[in-house]
């Protein structure tokens, strides 16, 4: 028998092409060792703690609504006396010193002037002094309207 000598060429690494699915390869060719990659997971997205179904994100709408809406009525009342203090009674006053018995109503009636409703005296005293009630001592100092 004969045998047919074919030399022997080192081996070699060829880089690999991208070539569709097809790899060349020729006499000596070594397949390259593929290197491990770990993948790569994506961030975790934080969950929130809970999961609210349709209902109550409408409670907790209608919760936010109501609490934005009694801030603003409060905070509009609130703004709306200082504003009304500050545009007090503006006319004269004189001091009057009250005895035993007195009433804002008698007050308000000496000091009204005629056609002058005392309902509304009796609110610009209370307004002047600062009075919390209807509670007189005798010998208290009030500013009353001059008439």
């Amino acid at each position: 028998m004969s045998a047919l000598a074919i030399p022997t060429v080192p081996a070699r690494e060829v880089p690999a092409r991208s070539r569709g699915h097809l790899q060349l390869v020729g006499p000596g060719y070594v397949a390259p060792v593929p290197q491990r990659v770990e993948p790569t997971r994506p961030a975790e997205v934080a969950r929130p703690a809970v999961r609210l179904t349709a209902r109550g994100r409408l409670v907790r709408s209608l919760l936010v609504l109501t609490v934005a809406l009694t801030a603003a009525v409060t905070g509009g009342s609130w703004l709306g006396g200082l504003a009304a203090d500050a545009q007090g009674y503006q006319g004269p006053v004189e001091r009057v010193s009250v005895a035993t018995g007195d009433t804002l109503w008698a007050i308000a009636a000496g000091t009204a002037t005629e056609g002058e409703d005392v309902r509304e005296v009796v609110d610009e005293i209370v307004e002047l002094n600062g009075l919390g009630s209807s509670e007189l001592v005798a010998g208290q100092q009030l500013l009353v309207p001059a008439g």
